[in-house]
């Protein structure tokens, strides 16, 4: 033991002395102390502050020197003081205050709780940016709070924001703010106070010790002197510095320097008396801690020194008075033990080098550690594992040991910066081994330890051993070291050297707003292995282990584990996605809360983990199912408030942390929020009627509703339990089924008429809280998703007025457009637009609704249309993305059927007077053609007005000219809409005049010059007859104006003028808009004669149609009515008797078409030519006679395309000739010349049809003709089989009871042909009659070709005479061509109508 300065003072701590207290030897160091004073000091703590400092230095403070060195006692010197108690604000309202004690909780779970405590000295607020530390010492009940220039010491555990502060000045403190910090500790109350003493060590070696904070306090305003024992610690070497300092009392307080050396420090000496004493520590050896310099040097420089720098030194808890066992631990963990006395004596009790037993049992129970390198593993901190020799803390925390063992925890790192591993370790050391208890990896935190960081990180195992604390200087490590059951479970994990998921999380704090924590200590309950010292000494009952932080800029934080032994069960505490979820909403939003609840990168959970928490802490904000919002709130409205700024909360929290959540996931979590925007509006509106009914009359629409609601869909309320409320328990608890409830408005109005309740006054008033409550829910819902997108990370998707435009696929059904809810809606729109067009503006009788009710609903129907129209539109999309067939027709009848149901909605708004309403709605839901009508006909309303209001002098009245300027503002108005919305609102006013008639006056009009009326009659094809004067007239263009005709005449057009006249002005209109090439030739090689084939066939279809009505004409000529031409048509051509009735149906249709100057194809024609019998009257002749069946190939000619459908037509053609005529009469020739044979022969339709082929070059007859044509010479025996099995194209959709009749007649006519052949020698005679036909066309060719010399004489004759006729008259003609025309005809069908509206039509 080291010899002490004799100038130093104190006697030493090993010198034997009477129990009797001698007399003090200085009134300086023994003045007799008076019992501690609660008394309040008039000074204030600005009294002793120190002046100034500068940004690196602290002003030095006049005081003295050592105890043991004299000073004139008349200059006055900087002494403790007691702080004032001040009063400071309440805790806010939405701040939870936990318990008595005052603090308020910062988070909290069910495994622990974080609050701040309320004592908080002032000092500490107003100089909070001063580099500081402390320590709390829960045994006394005070905290320590150390700067360069001060110590603070105040007890923590009073519940009062300003708490009895006692501040000692500190003497001669460092010069720059850099410099270590002064080191200090609590002293245990001496006997006369109750109050603890204050010990502070200077970085330099000086010791002050003050016996009481209190009596220090009370004699240094009274005795205006520092009352304090001071001591220079000696031995020091250069530049050697204390570093920490651990109570170790009653043996006295453990000193660590910078050179790693310790030191045992009293502060009494064996009377009791304050007297500080320092002794190093050393083995047997004398290699440690001999003390001088030569000592020192020895112990620094020896290489059996400490191996590494001291990383902790500990205290065992009191095991006996006087006596101690103190632990310390170099940063490569190195261990001694040592058992201290108070008074000095103190043994090494063993050491041992415990780097690779604790390297290999981290790397043995993770085998992700494996490539980890051993010279980066670092003992932190350790603690003594609380307990007594061989109990292991109730059978559920760590094994403490033998009695001859020490249990310890050691916090160690291993790993570097990119990959940092943190685990506890138990170490169980004996007298002459070391052994492993466990190894408790920490999962939860990886970031490096900060080394210019005040607190390093410190270890607690507060008892009973379930629970450790790491504290770092910007988090705190909560984990689990709590034994498991020795389930089945448990012992694979063992096997399998996995662990199970065992509690662990961490408390972070931001980094933003600067706070640190700069100290630490922990409280925790009363255990039988607690010294009776410690009972005595501990001020306030401890509930719970807990660690405490000092938090510079926040206050004193206290987390406590709330129910440890839970964490022994099989069911432990697990951090769960939601839990960690529930304190970022719930107090993340705390003003001043120092917590960082966006968790750190090691406690990240999957995405799926994520979504199904957030939809589950939705759904519990929303239900009022989460225990952080009470449940019976006094205000509904404050409550609907909280839950929705919680879902706000929660929707930020995952915005800012980056959660990759789903998109269905994000939409479930905003359609939440909806419902809470929702009822929050209509709680508003109801709770504000509420207030305004008399008492006795305050049942309304809400509380039927919520009665008639399916107990399946609410919660029921408990009268046993005092749940009478049912609306405020339905707000409370069935929010998120508030879908079920929208519908409801309307059904409670309908229920309650029907039930008799028939008073027009109270069902006005239902139907007008009906409208409060569909309008709050789903125009706040609708308003509430368009504002909040972003938040929920859904900003890309495309929303318009809350309604998704498109990408409803894999999205539920939206809660705002269910089918009870759009249907619903649409009805009470409607009653409600019923109820306000009957009762407004009327004179109502007594007790008749009121009128404001009338009013507010009049008004109020705007919304309801708005809101029907955009569920309505929002239902049909979605339905129009399922993947069912059946969804997706029903969603396209829901879309046709809102447009008629959304146009009329809009337009009945002007029957309330509501048309500037009306056509701001039409713009929004873009529904032009109520627009155009809107305001068209507002525009027509005022110009009428105007007009009846003109004076007759000429003057305006006031109101008629008010009147004027709307009107010029419609006007405006359509023009702006013509610009804004292009075509599709020019094609809704277009269609708008054409509805009224007045398309010719819109052609006609030169004002429209933006080309949107030509892209109008362009899309309508039933405009064609018209749109081409548009082409031609206004644009110009021909070839538009072709294709319009030609489009309408070959595919559309029935009528026969007017096929004729498209077609042929069509055909027109393409060769004068043919293009030529610059070298004067078309661009169409053929002049676009293949372009025009099927013009020019349908042209000689429409001739050949032509010629057979000039045919039948004069037969119906003296008809009066239709019905009268087609009798007398049948009558001379119907053939009866000669075809079958199928046969004669078809025949009298296609007359039908034939007279009604209706357009027939190809086919129509031949059934008609070959159908029709000769004309009955014999005075009629006409072109066609005899001719039919040649007609009829023609028509064919000009028909369709496919070959096999001409070959069998031709077929049919030549049967039906061949069947025309009497071949019994003609093939009986007796009695009978050659000539009557003949001319009989020539008679026949066979012969007839036959000459006009040949004649008309139709036909190939052995190569006598050159030109040849795809028609060939059907004989009898080829003309059999024609349609006998099948029909042409036109049968193709009917029916079998009109096939098989047609089918039955053409196997008839086939039948009928084979008998004339078999006994008519039908082939004989067909081949007689070609071979007249041809004679008879080659002589009448060579008669005209003999005529033909006459005739070229002539002709000559005649060119000679136009030669000189020509050179007379060709001035006159010149001049004739030149002169302007005298009358220029108008067209009548192009003239305009005029009126006020003719100049919009032009747009």
């Amino acid at each position: 033991m080291f010899s002490r300065s004799t100038a130093a003072g104190p006697p030493s701590m090993t010198a034997r002395t009477s129990r009797r207290r001698p007399r003090p030897v200085s009134s300086e160091s023994s003045t007799s102390q008076p019992k501690a004073k609660r008394r309040r000091s008039a000074l204030s703590d600005q009294t002793f502050l120190p002046s100034d400092a500068a940004l690196k230095e602290v002003k030095s403070l006049k005081c003295a020197g050592a105890v043991a060195k004299r000073e004139d006692t008349t200059q006055i010197r900087q002494m403790p003081q007691r702080g004032l108690p001040m009063r400071w604000k309440k805790a806010k309202a939405g701040e939870r205050v936990s318990g008595d004690d005052g603090s308020v909780i910062l988070t909290c779970n069910d495994t622990y709780t974080v609050s701040r405590l309320p004592a908080w000295p002032e000092r500490l607020h107003t100089d909070g940016a001063a580099r500081q530390h402390g320590a709390i010492y829960s045994d006394f009940g005070y905290a320590l709070n150390i700067s360069h220039t001060h110590a603070l010491v105040w007890p923590y555990t009073v519940n009062t924001q300003s708490p009895e502060t006692f501040t000692f000045a500190l003497p001669r403190p460092s010069k720059y703010t850099s410099d270590y910090l002064p080191l200090g500790s609590l002293v245990s109350p001496s006997s006369p106070s109750a109050e603890p003493g204050l010990v502070v060590v200077m970085p330099h070696g000086r010791v002050i010790h003050w016996e009481s904070v209190a009596s220090a306090a009370t004699l240094d305003l009274i005795q205006q002197q520092r009352n304090g024992v001071e001591l220079m610690i000696p031995g020091l070497m250069a530049h050697e510095t204390v570093i920490t300092i651990r109570n170790a009392e009653s043996a006295g307080f453990i000193l660590g320097f910078s050179t790693g050396r310790i030191a045992c420090m009293g502060v009494r000496d064996g009377q009791g008396r304050p007297a500080v004493s320092v002794e190093f520590l050393r083995d047997p050896s004398g290699l440690l801690g001999k003390g001088g310099i030569f000592g020192s040097l020895r112990n620094v420089l020896s290489s059996s020194g400490w191996k590494g720098r001291l990383a902790a030194v500990k205290a065992s808890p009191s095991m006996r008075s006087s006596e101690r066992i103190v632990v310390s631990a170099t940063s490569k963990a190195r261990l001694h033990v040592w058992n201290i006395h108070r008074g000095g004596p103190h043994t090494l009790l063993t050491e041992f080098e415990a780097s690779n037993p604790i390297i290999q049992a981290l790397k043995d129970t993770d085998p992700t550690l494996a490539g980890m390198q051993d010279d980066t593993f670092e003992v932190l901190d350790i603690t003594f594992v609380p307990g007594s020799p061989n109990t292991d803390n109730a059978g559920t925390g760590i094994s403490y040991g033998a009695a001859d063992e020490t249990s310890l925890l050691l916090l160690t790192s291993i790993g570097r910066r990119d990959n940092l591993h943190y685990a506890l370790v138990q170490v169980i050391l004996a007298p002459e081994s070391l052994e492993i208890g466990f190894a408790r990896h920490l999962r939860s935190y990886k970031n490096l330890v900060n080394d210019g960081a005040i607190s390093k990180p410190k270890l607690y195992l507060p008892s009973p051993a379930l629970v450790a604390f790491v504290v770092f200087d910007g988090a705190v490590i909560v984990a689990s070291v709590a034994k498991r059951s020795d389930s089945p479970g448990a012992q694979l994990f063992a096997d399998s050297q996995m662990q199970p998921d065992i509690f662990e999380d961490v408390v972070d704090f931001r980094k933003d707003v600067g706070v640190e924590i700069v100290g630490s200590g922990f409280e925790e309950p009363l255990s039988p292995y607690h010294a009776a010292d410690d009972a005595k000494n501990q001020r306030h009952r401890i509930k719970h282990p807990a660690v405490l932080v000092l938090v510079k800029g926040s206050g004193m934080i206290r987390i406590a584990v709330t129910d440890p032994y839970r964490l022994t069960s099989n069911t432990p505490q697990q951090v769960t996605a939601k839990s960690k979820l529930e304190q970022a909403v719930f107090f993340g939003s705390q003003d001043n809360n120092p917590l960082n609840f966006r968790g750190s990168a090691e406690l990240q959970f999957t995405a799926e983990e994520l979504a199904e928490a957030a939809l589950e802490l939705s759904h519990d904000i929303i239900s009022s199912s989460t225990p952080y919002i009470p449940s019976l709130p006094a205000s509904v409205e404050q409550n609907l408030r909280r839950r929705a700024a919680a879902l706000h909360d929660l929707a930020l929290h995952l915005k800012l942390t980056g959660a990759h959540l789903h998109r269905v996931t994000r939409w479930k979590l905003l359609w939440n929020a909806e419902k809470i925007a929702g009822a929050a509006l209509v709680w508003d509106r109801y709770d504000a009627l509420l207030q305004t009914k008399p008492v006795g009359k305050k049942y309304g629409l809400l509380n039927d509703l919520v009665l008639y609601i399916h107990e399946r869909y609410k919660t029921q309320p408990l009268p046993e339990a005092g749940e009478l409320d049912r609306i405020r328990h339905w707000f409370i608890n069935d929010i998120y089924r508030f879908q079920i409830a929208i519908p409801w408005a309307y059904q409670v109005v309908k229920h309650n008429y029907q039930e008799g309740q028939k008073d027009h006054a109270s069902i006005m008033a239902l139907v007008s809280e009906a409208d409060d409550f569909v309008i709050g829910a789903l125009g706040a819902a609708f308003s509430f998703r368009q504002k909040n997108l972003g938040l929920y990370g859904l900003q890309d998707e495309q929303v318009e007025s809350g309604i998704l435009i498109d990408g409803y696929e894999g999205l539920p059904e939206f809660w705002t457009s269910t089918h009870f809810i759009t249907e619903n809606v649409k009805r009470q729109t409607d009653l409600a637009r019923a109820l306000a067009t009957e009762y407004w503006q009327k004179t109502l009788d007594e007790g008749g609704p009121d009128p404001k009710v009338v009013s507010k609903i009049r008004l109020e129907n705007v919304e309801l249309v708005d809101l029907c129209c955009r569920s309505t539109r929002e239902r049909y999309r979605w339905l129009l993305s399922r993947d069912e067939e059946s969804v997706r027709n029903s969603g396209v009848h829901l879309r046709n059927a809102s447009i008629r149901i959304r146009e009329i909605q809009i337009e009945k708004l002007a029957e309330l007077r509501l048309v500037d309403e009306a056509i701001e709605l039409a713009e929004t839901h873009r529904v032009f053609s109520s627009l155009v009508k809107l305001v068209v006909e507002e525009l027509e309303r005022l110009q009428q007005i105007y007009d009846e209001s003109v004076a007759v002098g000429g003057t305006v009245v006031p109101r008629a000219a008010d009147n004027q300027r709307r009107a010029s503002h419609m006007q405006d108005l359509i023009q702006g809409y013509v610009e804004n919305y292009g075509a599709d609102f020019a094609n809704a006013l277009y269609t708008y005049y054409v509805n009224r008639g007045e398309l010719y006056a819109l052609i006609s009009d030169t004002q429209g010059k933006d080309g949107f009326l030509s892209d109008f009659l362009r899309s309508h094809g039933e405009f064609a007859k018209v749109s081409w004067i548009n082409e031609v007239t206004r644009e110009k263009d021909y070839d538009r104006a072709a294709k319009s005709l030609l489009d309408l005449g070959l595919q559309r057009e029935r009528d026969v003028w007017s096929k004729k006249v498209e077609l042929s002005i069509g055909k027109l209109a393409r060769m004068t808009g043919r293009k030529y090439s610059e070298a004067g030739g078309l661009i169409i090689p053929d002049g676009g004669e293949v372009e025009l084939a099927p013009v020019k066939k349908q042209l000689s279809l429409l001739q050949i149609q032509e010629s057979i009505y000039s045919h039948i004409y004069p037969s119906i000529r003296a008809a009066i009515d239709d019905n009268a031409e087609l009798q007398l048509a049948l009558e001379a051509y119907g053939n009866k008797g000669k075809i079958t009735d199928t046969l004669f149906a078809i025949l009298t249709e296609k007359l039908a078409s034939l007279i009604g100057r209706r357009t027939m194809n190809a086919m129509d024609t031949v059934d008609l030519l070959t159908l029709m019998g000769p004309s009955s009257r014999m005075e009629q002749h006409s072109l066609i006679d005899g001719q039919e069946f040649y007609y009829a190939l023609q028509a064919l000619n000009s028909g369709p395309e496919d070959n096999e459908e001409i070959e069998e037509a031709e077929r049919l053609i030549w049967r039906r000739c061949m069947l025309r005529d009497d071949w019994r009469n003609i093939n009986d020739t007796d009695m009978k010349d050659d000539r009557q044979v003949q001319d009989r022969l020539r008679r026949t339709a066979i012969y007839t049809t036959l000459r006009a082929c040949f004649k008309n070059l139709l036909t190939v007859n052995e190569g006598l003709f050159e030109k040849s044509s795809h028609f060939r010479v059907i004989s009898p025996q080829d003309a059999i089989g024609a349609y006998t099995t099948h029909l042409d194209d036109r049968f193709s959709g009917c029916d079998a009871s009109i096939k098989d009749p047609l089918l039955s007649d053409m196997r008839m006519e086939d039948a009928n042909l084979e008998h004339h052949t078999e006994t008519c020698r039908l082939q004989k005679w067909f081949e007689t009659a070609l071979d007249l036909a041809s004679q008879s066309v080659a002589q009448e060719a060579n008669e005209e070709s003999e005529s033909g010399v006459a005739m070229q004489e002539v002709a000559r004759e005649l060119e000679s005479m136009e030669e000189q006729i020509a050179a007379r008259s060709k001035n006159t003609g010149l001049n004739l061509l030149r002169s302007k025309p005298r009358f220029k005809p108008r067209p009548q069908f192009l003239k305009a109508t005029g009126g006020f509206g003719g100049s919009v039509r032009g747009i």
